[in-house]
């Protein structure tokens, strides 16, 4: 008889604990993503006068000892991302072809990287040794080699798997990568359309039971909302490409936005709340979603990293510490207007090259030089990609063509020396050029202009493909090179703006 009681007592067991398990089952389940984007080889802290004008910030060490801090809060939740451009972008970084970036990577356990058009600036060997070397997988849903197949050594998406959450990271790549990188790395591969890849890959990861569709994309924040609004069935974007510090993140439809900035001067912290009855985001971070990373005397750092990072700086240490000339104002970009900086570099090209003119791809002007004596890295990060001077005739109709398209871009202009040029915006694209001026007299439809430019430029980026028309062409010197000679030549440096670019409203 005394058994019968054990078996009614352990049947209530059972019926009391039955009901807590199907309650934990179907619970909002908390996710924490980690996420960085277009770090550009920042591996050493620097000072951002627009974060903080005395306090530097970033740096892997002190990046790392942030996501340490972070995932040590839910570390069974938590996830850690890139959305591309990690390697190209400081001399540290350079100099090594990415491996202190690789390294940090591995070290503080990324999860998966998209693939950035900045990947790749050196050849798709370096890519290869990067990709090889990386402890997580690279990924691009909409980057195919000729045949159809995915780029080597990458997929395009993974599963990794927090608490019960199966969560699928979709990569995709700007489809302008061809015109932002020297077109000669890219040219055995594809760039489709993400809109036309990602409906089949979504259901594919559905159908293998993903309950949380995360994309790493590398195309931009507009380009990013677009998708949102023509794709379904993405519950959330990583971005990167456009170096947008989205302090909120953003709802668009069901997705949920977000991008870290640049450099590690941030880290994104997306806390998700998913409800797995109906596999959709119940809650998520809404304010603050950047952490600074800053590294003043009193912030903490991971030793490890540090370690490593002090091994790749003392390689290069002595010679990129080296002063090669002085500046008595601030050095500053603006790629869309003129900028004492891009007149300074445009000037250097002539003086190099012995041209009539010279044009600079803002965009390509990567890095303000502040007010002093200019060290070899700070220039390292104003001119982080290895372009080499090209000289060419180009005619008068040419550089008017080309002028047009500069007018037409939505973000910068080119960078000029030798002319001096006025566009009218309020006019239709192909008509914005008013005036333009070679010296004291206007341009000549006819007449032959010896004409230097970067590499890239020459070569078809950012779509300017009149450079490639030109003729008699003369590859020079690295455009680093130059620009050190011109600061030895010339220093102290004090430019002021020409009005080599001026803008009206006729």
């Amino acid at each position: 008889m005394k058994t019968i009681p054990r078996v009614l007592l352990c049947m209530l067991v059972l019926l009391l604990l039955t009901p807590l398990t199907v309650v934990r089952s179907f619970a909002d389940i908390e996710i924490k993503i980690l996420h960085v984007n277009d770090f550009h080889g920042h591996v050493l802290p620097f000072v951002d006068k627009a974060v903080n004008p005395s306090t530097p910030v970033g740096g892997a060490a002190y990046l790392a000892e942030a996501i340490k801090t972070e995932r040590s809060k839910d570390p069974e939740g938590t996830l850690l991302v890139s959305s591309g451009d990690m390697f190209q972008g400081t001399a540290i970084s350079n100099v090594s072809r990415g491996l202190p970036v690789i390294e940090f990577m591995n070290a503080v356990g990324f999860d998966a990287s998209a693939i950035g058009n900045h990947e790749f600036d050196w050849g798709m060997d370096t890519l290869n040794t990067l990709i090889s070397a990386a402890h997580f997988p690279f990924i691009s849903a909409n980057i195919t080699q000729a045949n159809g197949e995915p780029v080597g050594g990458t997929k395009p998406y993974v599963f990794v798997t927090r608490k019960e959450v199966r969560i699928a990271l979709i990569g995709i790549t700007t489809v302008e990568t061809p015109f932002t990188t020297n077109p000669s790395n890219v040219r055995n591969l594809k760039f489709i359309e993400p809109a036309s890849v990602l409906p089949r890959i979504i259901g594919e990861v559905r159908r293998q039971r993903a309950d949380l569709v995360v994309v790493l994309s590398h195309q931009g924040l507009d380009a990013d909302k677009a998708l949102a609004r023509k794709v379904r069935g993405i519950d959330v974007i990583v971005g990167g490409h456009s170096h947008t510090a989205m302090l909120n993140s953003m709802r668009v439809g069901d997705t949920v936005i977000v991008q870290a900035g640049s450099y590690g001067i941030y880290l994104g912290v997306l806390n998700l709340k998913l409800d797995m009855t109906t596999k959709r985001i119940t809650d998520y971070s809404k304010d603050n979603e950047l952490k600074t990373v800053t590294a003043g005397p009193g912030d903490s750092s991971d030793s490890g990293v540090a370690a490593m990072v002090r091994k790749y700086s003392g390689m290069i240490e002595k010679e990129f510490a080296t002063v090669v000339g002085s500046t008595l104002t601030d050095l500053t970009r603006a790629p869309n207007r003129e900028s004492n900086l891009g007149d300074t570099i445009t000037d250097a090209m002539i003086e190099s090259s012995g041209a009539e003119i010279a044009f600079h791809n803002g965009g390509g002007i990567r890095a303000d030089i502040p007010k002093g004596d200019i060290r070899l890295d700070q220039v390292y990060s104003t001119l982080p990609f290895d372009n080499t001077l090209t000289v060419m005739d180009l005619t008068g109709s040419q550089i008017m063509k080309i002028l047009q398209q500069s007018a037409a871009m939505k973000k910068e202009v080119l960078q000029v020396s030798g002319l001096d040029v006025e566009y009218d915006l309020s006019r239709r694209a192909g008509s914005r050029v008013v005036r333009v001026n070679i010296g004291n007299r206007p341009l000549d439809y006819n007449k032959v202009y010896r004409v230097v430019t970067n590499d890239f430029l020459a070569a078809g980026g950012d779509q300017f493909d009149t450079f490639k028309q030109g003729r008699h062409v003369v590859v020079g010197d690295l455009l680093r090179d130059a620009f050190v000679a011109y600061l030895h030549r010339h220093s102290p440096v004090n430019p002021s703006l020409q009005n080599r670019i001026t803008f009206s409203s006729k």
